[in-house]
């Protein structure tokens, strides 16, 4: 055999023992999952929005594992980020808490439906120092939340009631809806709206205005009790994420 034919092989065998060390190291990385029943972990595209600082907290860390193996830090925002940050989440939730000498301190859990890909997550302060916040995930994606649509999302402790153009809609606490078709929309894309909440047996004016149906954005309304005044509130954003997205890609295509 000839020199450089040995030299390629011993490459060769290297290379193929690098590579099955490789494997072993993810078998064993993974082998308490495949032993516990568990799900594997998955990658998820995160952003977040803030209603309110709790205790002038601003930075928390977003978990997806309770060892804290994958930590990614979040600086909250009273608007909507354009950016967002991946998560490798295990067990279909995201952990809401600090990273500490000892390990993830863990304040709070968010479900991640497994079909999500994309979230955004909304916290409300509540006056809890042990867990400084209430956390939504909201799907976050194109297809769960198109443009030219409403989500509404009722965090509030009251059944709603929305006219939207001529179409009523009720929605319990902890609820979301989705409205992708209006009626009596203007010529202007604005639509009207009328929004109550229940409070015992009366029906309470919430809000009313109208909403701008535009063909580049979405509009996401969020009901919540504001922790501070303990009155029902009504907030709305208009979100050109799915465009802001599709633009980057074809900015980074060659």
């Amino acid at each position: 055999m000839q020199s450089s034919d040995v030299s390629s092989f011993r490459l060769e065998l290297v290379t193929l023992i690098l590579t099955c060390m490789k494997q072993l190291l993810l078998i064993l990385t993974l082998w308490p999952l495949i032993v516990g029943g568990q799900e594997q972990f998955r990658e998820v595209q995160v952003r977040t929005l803030c209603f309110g600082y709790s205790h002038g907290m601003k930075n928390l860390s977003l978990a997806g594992d309770p060892e804290g193996v994958s930590v990614v830090e979040a600086n909250l925002k009273k608007y909507l980020d354009s950016t967002q940050q991946p998560v490798t989440v295990g067990n279909n939730e995201i952990l809401v808490g600090a990273l500490g000498e000892e390990g993830f301190e863990t304040w709070s859990k968010v479900a991640i439906a497994k079909p999500l890909k994309e979230v955004l997550l909304v916290f409300f302060p509540v006056d809890d120092a042990e867990k400084p916040y209430r956390v939504r995930a909201i799907d976050d994606s194109e297809k769960g939340f198109p443009l030219k649509s409403f989500l509404i999302t009722n965090m509030s402790p009251h059944t709603l009631r929305f006219k939207i153009g001529g179409k009523p809609i009720e929605i319990k606490s902890g609820e979301i809806e989705l409205v992708t078709k209006m009626d009596k929309v203007k010529a202007n894309g604005q639509v009207e709206y009328y929004a109550y909440f229940q409070d015992g047996k009366e029906w309470k004016r919430l809000s009313s205005g109208f909403w701008s149906v535009l063909p580049r954005k979405r509009n996401f309304q969020i009901a919540f009790r504001n922790a501070k005044t303990k009155a029902v509130e009504l907030k709305g954003y208009e979100d050109s994420f799915p465009v802001l997205k599709a633009l980057r890609r074809q900015q980074e295509q060659p």
